[in-house]
């Protein structure tokens, strides 16, 4: 939305926001006794537990619904600089609160209770800082009806984006043991962590600033472009960063506890740039409120990855696959259904948008190419830094330290040096894309001007 169109629909936003997290809340609240029970019954997961997660997490679901007017406000006002104080605050909140109750024999509330907590935060930072006045919180009689009139198409929407959190781990724990979606879903998590944290600053930027030019079909195409070639940039230089280190991570952190899902790890953080794509892509058509093709989109990545899982699923069944090859069996469907029916969704939007077919072709293979090389040429040269004489000299520990820092710093500066030499008009265009009072600086930091 643009900054005023606030103070006319913005009343209507808010109780859209407020009558999902209502929807939502409600019925994870009243879902959590009998889910509880029935997954403690065939899964022998703990039943108090697992019910308590789900009633922290319905809880949440309303708080942190309760948030997306006063954020979205902020971000109309262009006040990018406050909305990363936040989120980096939020993190901190989450963070800290997982490793205190961790600590504290909490279990699985360890990772739910946080985010309850921080979106206490965010509310609390929000509502007192993004100006809303008291004009657009007033309704008038009748609205209850009228908004739920009018809910069938953010319904949808609604649906899609709960499909594209968990439904592969979800349609996978009807079919396969606990210990493989607990493996696949540590990797999921895992490497959509990088990819989300550029996808959401990317979106938070490029989001608004679609929205201003709404209304100009020229500026419209030229910003879905724009975001396609940033995109195709920095996603594969983000998601290919944790294969990077994965291993010396895992061995310095975990002491090499998670070393077998070295591969699914790999294979998901590659097969994640395209859906990763598609999702910022995203952004503009919804700024631009071409409701059709953001359906369509969502429906892609919804369905791509319930097909990969049910597939996967079947394949492991019959062969009878052991934990660790089940899981990569599980990671390789689910990732190249998500990754094919993305390139497909990229190449007709690109079209559409007035791309070149060999340009867009270029772009989906050309970055990711040299991520993946950036990415087997850090993981391999700090570990033959590291092995051998230097490990015996230093001792074990110390070495697999050593190792994750030079392989971090190879990577990140090959990852740099790509960056601002190979991609200097795509590093370009994003800058322009920012807000002024950030494009000075990013240009200096990256010598480019």
């Amino acid at each position: 939305m643009k900054p005023m169109e606030f103070e006319t629909d913005g009343g209507r936003f808010l109780r859209y926001a407020l009558v999902f997290g209502a929807l939502a809340a409600g019925l994870s609240i009243a879902a959590a006794w009998p889910v509880a029970g029935a997954f403690a019954a065939s899964k022998t997961y703990p039943e108090a537990e697992l019910r308590n997660v789900i009633l922290l997490l319905g809880v949440n679901a309303f708080v942190m619904t309760a948030t997306t007017y006063p954020r979205a406000r902020i971000g109309a006002n262009l006040r990018f600089n406050e909305l990363s104080l936040i989120d980096i605050g939020s993190g901190i909140i989450k963070l800290s609160a997982t490793w205190f109750l961790a600590a504290r024999g909490f279990g699985a509330l360890a990772l739910a209770l946080p985010l309850l907590v921080a979106a206490i935060f965010e509310n609390a930072w929000t509502w007192t800082r993004a100006g809303v006045t008291r004009r657009e919180l007033i309704a008038r009689p009748g609205w209850f009806r009228e908004t739920l009139s009018e809910m069938r198409l953010p319904l949808v929407m609604a649906i899609l984006a709960t499909l594209n959190s968990q439904s592969d781990a979800l349609i996978g724990s009807v079919m396969l043991p606990v210990t493989v979606i607990g493996y696949f879903f540590f990797a999921t998590q895992l490497t959509a962590q990088p990819a989300m944290l550029v996808a959401n600053s990317l979106r938070s930027v490029l989001s608004p600033a679609t929205a201003a030019i709404r209304g100009d079909p020229e500026g419209e195409r030229r910003s879905i472009r724009d975001t396609f070639n940033v995109s195709m940039v920095f996603v594969p230089l983000v998601s290919m960063a944790l294969p990077a280190v994965f291993d010396s991570f895992d061995r310095a952190i975990w002491g090499g506890k998670w070393g077998e899902i070295r591969l699914p790890i790999f294979i998901l953080s590659i097969a994640l740039v395209y859906p990763t794509v598609v999702l910022l892509v995203a952004a503009p058509i919804s700024s631009i409120r071409d409701w059709n093709s953001a359906i369509r989109l969502d429906t892609t990545r919804a369905v791509s990855k319930i097909i990969g899982a049910a597939i996967g699923s079947v394949f492991i069944l019959w062969l009878q696959t052991s934990v660790i090859t089940s899981t990569l069996i599980l990671a390789s469907a689910v990732g190249a259904a998500s990754a094919v029916s993305s390139v497909f969704e990229i190449v007709r939007v690109g079209t559409r948008a007035g791309m070149p077919t060999t340009t867009i072709f270029y772009e989906l293979y050309s970055t990711p190419l040299a991520a993946l090389l950036s990415a087997l040429a850090a993981s391999g040269l700090a570990h033959s830094i590291c092995d051998g004489p230097i490990s015996t000299q230093i001792g074990p520990k110390f070495a697999v330290i050593v190792e994750l820092a030079i392989s971090s710093m190879i990577y990140a500066v090959l990852a740099v040096v790509l960056l601002r030499f190979g991609y200097t008009s795509a590093l370009e265009r994003f800058i322009q894309a920012l807000p002024i009072s950030i494009q000075s600086l990013a240009n200096r930091i990256m010598h480019l001007r």
